[in-house]
Order: C-alpha cells, then structure tokens, then sequence
C-alpha cells in the first residue's frame, strides 16, 4: 500500500507510547518545559496522557495548551531514523468520553490504574501541525487532515471486537485500530501493522486474519 506522509507519520506515532511532552513553562516565563510521558494514540491518531494536577507539565497546559509530542523510532543514528513531533492543543477529557479511554488505556498500561485513585486526568492532544521526517533529509509538514484516521469507524466497537479475538488465544490483544493491532507478549507489547486501512471491525477482523496467514503476527 502505498501511503500518504500523514498515513505514515500516523503509524510511527502508533508504534510507540512515549515520547517527550514540551510545554511553555510557567516557572521560568519563556522556556520550553520538556518531560517524558507514556501516551496511547486513539482512534483517530490523537495520542492521550495521562497526568497529574500537581506535575509541572499539567499546570503548563492549564496556562497555556498549546504543546509539542516528540517521537522517534529507536536506533544509534536519530538522523537517520524516522521521527516526527506533533504541535497541538492538549485538552482535559470531559466525563462522557473517560469511560471508553480508561479501558484502552488502561489495557495498554494496567500499573496506572492507581493513578485514576489519585489526581490524575486524561488530556487529548488536537493536533494541528506535524513535522515528520521518514529519514535522513526527509523531512515534510503534514496537515491535521491528513495525518487523522477521519474514516475510521472502531471506537465503538474495539471492545467487543477484542473479546471476539482473544477468545481462545494464548496471546492477548490490547488494541486493534485502522492502521494495526497491539499485542502484549508477557511484559512486552508487540506491534503488527495492517497492509491497508481497517475502517470498520469487519476489516479489521479480516486485516488481522490475513496478517497471521502471511506470517506478520
């Protein structure tokens, strides 16, 4: 498949579920604040944190919400490895959509379940502009638009969707979206990306399939 440098960008961002958060610092007027968060992208390709009131990052964006997400695939030779950041609006998530959040993000990381016990809240990052850069003087600007998954159709449905999957399996599936699936191997969590886009359970189901028979999984 050949595929648009958003729909790219979109994936490298899913592959991983840490980067560095900037914010505009409130203690030292003018400064970028960086610090390291774990993020869980959605459906749509919105990477979600989860944070504390009394982090210095969480009263940054109370002040000010704009942020950049920093992301790069590992490797000795960053210049030459695919990376991007995500410029955004980091927003608090109101009580009608934590619900469905918690669940994914809580599979993905089940040791921060303890956190929702204490002040810590969901924030969505809206992004507006990506820098990606696939390698070495590869670098290019893509659109909110572009980057988004606006078709995909899963949010509704990955939750029954991964009860029909896992039943019977040995490996267990956090997260299916348009693009790929998450797998947890023990402590580990294990990628496999779709040959094409998945927009409903149905392609996804059958994206998933066709992975395991060609060996990706």
């Amino acid at each position: 498949m050949t595929m648009t440098p958003g729909q790219e960008a979109r994936r490298l961002l899913r592959r991983h579920h840490y980067g560095v958060l900037s914010t505009t610092s409130q203690k030292f007027a003018g400064y970028p604040y960086g610090s390291f968060v774990d993020y869980v992208a959605d459906h749509l390709g919105r990477p979600v944190i989860l944070i504390s009131a009394l982090a210095e990052h969480t009263r940054n964006i109370n002040h000010d919400a704009r942020v950049s997400l920093a992301v790069h695939d590992p490797g000795n030779q960053t210049q030459a490895l695919p990376r991007l950041a995500l410029l955004g609006t980091a927003k608090l998530i109101g009580p009608d959509d934590a619900h469905r959040i918690r669940n994914r993000y809580l599979r993905y990381f089940p040791e921060a379940e303890h956190y929702l016990t204490l002040d810590f809240a969901f924030y969505r990052i809206e992004p507006q502009h990506i820098r990606y850069i696939a390698g070495f003087a590869q670098a290019c600007l893509v659109s909110a638009a572009d980057f988004l998954a606006l078709g995909s159709r899963l949010a509704d449905t990955e939750d029954a969707l991964l009860q029909q999957l896992n039943a019977g399996e040995d490996t267990r599936m956090v997260g299916i979206d348009c693009d790929g699936c998450d797998l947890r191997l023990k402590d580990t969590l294990r990628r496999i990306e779709f040959a094409g886009f998945a927009a409903d359970a149905q392609a996804a189901r059958s994206a998933w399939m066709l992975a395991r028979v060609s060996g990706a999984a």
